[in-house]
């Protein structure tokens, strides 16, 4: 894959994201994972998320600790991740890419409850999607997303996703309940 971009602030709409990821654009640093795991314990966040609600800091520590790697044990996904942060530095939430072989990738956020519905995570996504394209080339990006979630399902359609068939989604079954969403990316640069 591409050479890491390095990543410092990007600014847009009064949000940036910043690159969590260490010098190797690899690894969240436990003082992000300290400062977001509060957020991350709103039990509201996992009504529509299959994962489930981490018991404790000590738990979001050790799943960061995992995606320090920024590699899947085998070597065939990139694991990145982003911070979101207001203009007053608080952190908001994050955006997520796999990077799968073959120019595809699946995408995600998590922002906390009291930023939702503010457009913290478009202007955060609209930041991380030409990254994806440009230094990763990935060429297609794929969502899922809860039926019932309306606020991520609008994310996704402003996004320019398109919903898709169950068996379209080429990174393994889709959860009950779920909807899948693919979006092409143009050529670098585009």
């Amino acid at each position: 894959l591409a050479a890491e971009p390095i990543l410092t602030q990007q600014q847009l709409a009064g949000t940036f994201i910043a690159s969590a990821l260490a010098s190797r654009n690899a690894a969240v640093t436990q003082a992000l994972v300290a400062e977001f795991a509060p957020k991350l314990s709103d039990a509201a966040l996992y009504e529509f998320i299959p994962d489930r609600q981490p018991p404790s800091v000590d738990a979001v520590r050790e799943r960061y600790r995992m995606l320090e790697r920024g590699w899947s044990a085998d070597g065939t996904q990139r694991w990145l991740n982003w911070i979101a942060r207001m203009d007053s530095g608080e952190c908001a939430g994050f955006v997520q890419a796999t990077v799968r072989a073959g120019g595809t990738a699946d995408f995600a956020f998590v922002f906390g409850t009291a930023f939702q519905g503010r457009g913290v995570a478009h202007a955060a996504s609209l930041l991380a999607i030409p990254i994806l394209r440009d230094a990763y080339a990935v060429r297609a990006l794929y969502a899922t997303a809860d039926a019932r979630n309306r606020r991520s399902i609008r994310l996704l359609e402003r996004l320019g996703f398109a919903a898709i068939g169950g068996t379209d989604y080429p990174h393994g079954s889709v959860e009950p309940g779920d909807i899948a969403w693919r979006m092409g990316l143009g050529p670098p640069g585009a």
